[in-house]
């Protein structure tokens, strides 16, 4: 199963891109890495990857996390994670990404995660 992804914007400042099926090597994952850096070249600063509906990620996938994670980061805002589960969890787990992306449960808790953070304005 490809995966598919839906953005929307969740409170004022905050846009959530919701994930179905597989974070896996191909060409919607390719579409999925554009689509994030499109979002972050956009404006967004505050950006919620919600993986609650993936099933399966491989390591093109966690590279693909880090490397946007990474253009964020230097547009000057945040990326996070929400709702790994399973063995998507497991995957994020055993490679630490943690270290370098906020993971978070659930939507809540990851919208819950950018109070009180300062990001700079796009094109800074």
């Amino acid at each position: 199963m490809v995966v598919q992804f839906v953005t929307r914007q969740h409170e004022p400042g905050v846009t959530v891109m919701n994930f179905t099926g597989q974070l896996t090597w191909g060409n919607s994952l390719v579409e999925a890495e554009y689509a994030i850096k499109d979002r972050i070249q956009g404006g967004s600063r505050k950006l919620v990857l919600d993986l609650t509906n993936v099933n399966f990620l491989d390591s093109a996938g966690v590279g693909m996390l880090v490397v946007c994670s990474s253009v964020m980061q230097q547009a000057g805002g945040r990326l996070v994670v929400a709702g790994a589960a399973g063995k998507v969890k497991q995957v994020l787990e055993l490679t630490r990404i943690d270290k370098v992306i906020g993971i978070y449960p659930d939507l809540p808790s990851a919208c819950g995660g950018f109070a009180g953070q300062t990001v700079l304005p796009s094109g800074t």
